[in-house]
Order: C-alpha cells, then sequence, then structure tokens
C-alpha cells in the first residue's frame, strides 16, 4: 500500500512537471531559428530528421530500385570475378543516384541477398518494361557506366546488358541523345 502511495505521488509530480512543461512546448513550437523568420519550426527540423528513412526502408517500399540494384550488382560480378573498378562505379551510382550511404552499403547488401536471391535478371528488368523511357535509360546508362568502369566490357556483362536492353525495348539512338541532354561526352 505504501509503494501504491509513493508511485501515485512521483505520478502525480511527473504530471505536475509536465503541465509545468507544456506551455514551454507549446512557445517552442513557434520559436523560429536565430530570432528570423525561417520556413521551419525546431520541431518540423527535429521531425524531418526522425522521419527520414534510412536506404533499406527505402528498399522495402521502393521494388523498382531493389531490381535496379540486383541488376547493377549481378552486373559487377557477371565476368566471375569482382572487379574495383566495377566495384568503385557501383558504389558511386549508389551514393550520388540513389542516396545510399557508405555506411548504410552493408544493410543494403544483406537485404538483397536476403530478399531478391531468387530475382532473376530477367524478372528484375521485367519492372522496368512499363517505366517511362528515361527511367529504362537510366537503368541502361547505369550498366554501362559499370561495365565499362574497367575499360574492359566482357562478353557475360554484353550479354546481361543486350538482354536487358531487348526486354526494356531502348534503343542505342535513345541512350545516345540521354548523353548528349545530359551533358556527358560520348565516349
Amino acid at each position: 500500500m505504501l509503494d501504491a502511495c509513493l508511485i501515485s505521488k512521483e505520478l502525480q509530480g511527473r504530471a505536475c512537471h509536465l503541465a509545468a512543461v507544456l506551455p514551454t512546448l507549446h512557445f517552442l513550437k513557434d520559436l523560429r531559428f536565430s530570432g528570423t523568420m525561417m520556413s521551419e519550426t525546431i520541431f518540423e527540423r527535429i521531425s524531418a530528421y526522425l522521419s527520414k528513412k534510412t536506404a533499406v526502408q527505402r528498399l522495402s517500399e521502393d521494388p523498382a530500385l531493389v531490381s535496379e540494384l540486383l541488376l547493377l550488382v549481378r552486373l559487377v560480378f557477371a565476368d566471375g570475378q569482382k572487379n574495383q573498378a566495377e566495384m568503385n562505379a557501383l558504389l558511386r551510382i549508389m551514393q550520388h543516384d540513389f542516396d545510399i550511404k557508405p555506411e548504410e552499403l552493408p544493410e543494403v547488401a544483406d537485404y538483397l541477398k536476403t530478399f531478391s536471391y531468387e530475382t532473376t535478371s530477367t524478372q528484375a528488368a521485367a519492372l522496368f518494361s512499363e517505366m517511362v523511357p528515361e527511367r529504362r535509360q537510366s537503368l541502361v546508362g547505369h550498366l554501362l557506366t559499370i561495365a565499362k568502369a574497367d575499360n574492359e566490357i566482357h562478353p557475360a556483362e554484353s550479354a546481361l546488358i543486350a538482354r536487358v536492353v531487348e526486354q526494356l525495348n531502348v534503343t542505342p539512338e535513345e541512350l545516345f541523345e540521354r548523353r548528349q541532354n545530359s551533358g556527358q561526352v560520348e565516349d
């Protein structure tokens, strides 16, 4: 009985403290940084930070991203060996185009290994067949970037890219036009 009274008094004390703090929190909600009229309140910035999704969370919600990463990883190993130049190209694509940070790579690799090990390259590419041409061309562009990273395109890499290009119905003219529009110089 004594313990219940102590717990009750402690809870009442916390409730009183919370009641005293709430007006302050309400005030902070409207507080702007540095006294200037910034577009975000402290709470909006904290909320945005806390709601930012990890790479694995984004993967779990985006089958196209999973499929593309699966195809890119398979291309790196298509010739039967891990080439560092191709691996570096893959890492650059993952970081710059998909916002996957280097520290997230082990979790991403585990996710791909766990959830897509039975997915064939044909199945992965099929997901892109109904997408807008720019998205299909982007996938092929990423594949080509990785394949030529080591200055040698292995026959197995060429075969994988050819299957994807055929399945997605992407023409060489479209790829050339895309490169010209992006400001890249043709190799």
